[in-house]
């Protein structure tokens, strides 16, 4: 079998090589830096999209598929690739990743979007909250145990996030809109709060941590905050903080979900 493989980070990298393994040829493109020496006579690396998608009929992409929704996600490309190049190389085929943009399927395109599946999106959060809580551990010279943790939303990420740091002995509170999200954070034993309650009692967080796509933490909130808590950023872009006035406050945050850092002592 021939399968077409654009950008995606060392999961998608892994994924080639198993299936080379076992017997499909793989072109693959945006993947340049990790198979620059590669000697698998089963994976090919293609120059450009065209080349790459034109022999196979499956397209894999990455998860999430873009951080920008101008881009695809490949860390290892030696050039951005971007979403419209892609998608004009694809009609007629299916095409798998996860986070698949809206105008794609109004495309003939057979999309199948891995972030529509519950099983797979709840197993994907597990290495996001194990990265979360390493970074909690190394920024701080304080242990986890006993410090009060803001965790923001309660979807598959917070409900998880709420669950490891209460087990490593947090005192954790966790924000959400919905009154049953509320009922079952109280249910846990977190400990519940409205978005209007966080700016009255900021100054007790060492560690805040979103998970909210959507500006929650405004000015009010940041500055209630302490000057030395924590701030970490899990959601997508544009995220749910307002960086630019934390940093104006020399609030420490650091973004996880793109794989880079942005401190401000």
């Amino acid at each position: 079998m021939n399968i077409s493989i654009i950008g995606g980070d060392l999961r998608i990298v892994r994924l080639a090589e198993m299936y080379a393994d076992e017997g499909n040829i793989i072109y693959v493109y945006g993947l340049e830096k990790y198979f620059i020496k590669e000697t698998n006579p089963n994976i090919i690396v293609c120059n450009t999209i065209s080349e790459a998608t034109s022999k196979s009929n499956i397209i894999i992409s990455s998860m999430p598929f873009s951080r920008d929704n101008i881009t695809v996600n490949a860390p290892y490309a030696m050039e951005t690739i971007k979403i419209e190049d892609l998608e004009k190389e694809i009609e007629n085929k299916t095409f798998i990743a996860g986070g698949i943009p809206n105008e794609f399927y109004k495309k003939e395109i057979h999309n199948i979007d891995l972030l529509q599946n519950e099983e797979l999106t709840i197993l994907n959060a597990i290495p996001t909250v194990e990265g979360t809580i390493k970074i909690a551990i190394e920024e701080r010279e304080e242990t986890i145990y006993e410090s009060n943790i803001l965790i923001c939303g309660f979807g598959r990420i917070g409900k998880i996030l709420c669950n490891r740091f209460k087990a490593l002995g947090a005192n954790v509170y966790c924000v959400a809109r919905k009154e049953a999200d509320l009922t079952w954070i109280r249910e846990n034993r977190y400990i519940p709060l409205t978005y209007q309650k966080v700016s009255e009692i900021g100054e007790k967080f060492d560690i805040v941590i979103n998970t909210v796509p959507t500006l929650v933490l405004k000015e009010k909130e940041l500055n209630s905050f302490k000057q030395d808590v924590l701030i970490i950023e899990l959601a997508s872009i544009p995220g749910g903080i307002d960086k630019e006035y934390a940093e104006k406050k020399k609030l420490k945050i650091i973004t996880a979900m793109r794989n880079t850092r942005k401190t401000n002592a």
